[in-house]
């Protein structure tokens, strides 16, 4: 029970029944605060990093996956046209644009020939768009006259 002799002076002291104690501080320094906001800063910092480096190879992953599924329908519908003279694909390089995903591809088809006349090889390359350089799929395959 407090006694009506005990009260706070001006220096942080406190009078208890005539003894004077200083009181104890009960925050953080200004030092300690600082510190802790540095450690957290820094480490905040290469936490959003990992996290946005985490989405990027997300996306990426994401793209070599729909392209290499453009890729792949594309050499499945050159192998299931019907096999003839007419239909059996020429020497050269096409270029096509192919819509999947919401997205644009861009596609090139190399077509060349194999020591089999009635074989060819096909390569079909998937870009981003027609200003990559680099090809997110590539897919090879063989397709024979008959």
């Amino acid at each position: 029970m407090l006694t009506s002799c005990e009260h706070l002076s001006p220096m942080g002291m406190v009078r208890l029944f005539g003894r004077v104690k200083k009181m104890r501080s009960r925050g953080f320094t200004l030092v300690e605060v600082m510190i802790s906001l540095t450690i957290f800063a820094v480490v905040s910092a290469a936490l959003v990093r990992n996290a946005s480096m985490t989405v990027h190879q997300t996306v990426l992953v994401q793209e070599r996956t729909l392209a290499s599924w453009v890729a792949e329908n594309q050499l499945n519908e050159m192998r299931y046209l019907p096999r003839d003279d007419d239909n059996f694909p020429s020497i050269g390089t096409d270029h096509l644009s192919v819509k999947m995903a919401r997205r644009e591809w861009e596609l090139v088809v190399e077509v060349s020939q194999t020591e089999n006349p009635d074989m060819r090889r096909v390569e079909v390359f998937v870009y981003k768009g027609s200003d990559s350089e680099v090809p997110l799929a590539h897919i090879s395959g063989f397709m024979g006259k008959h």
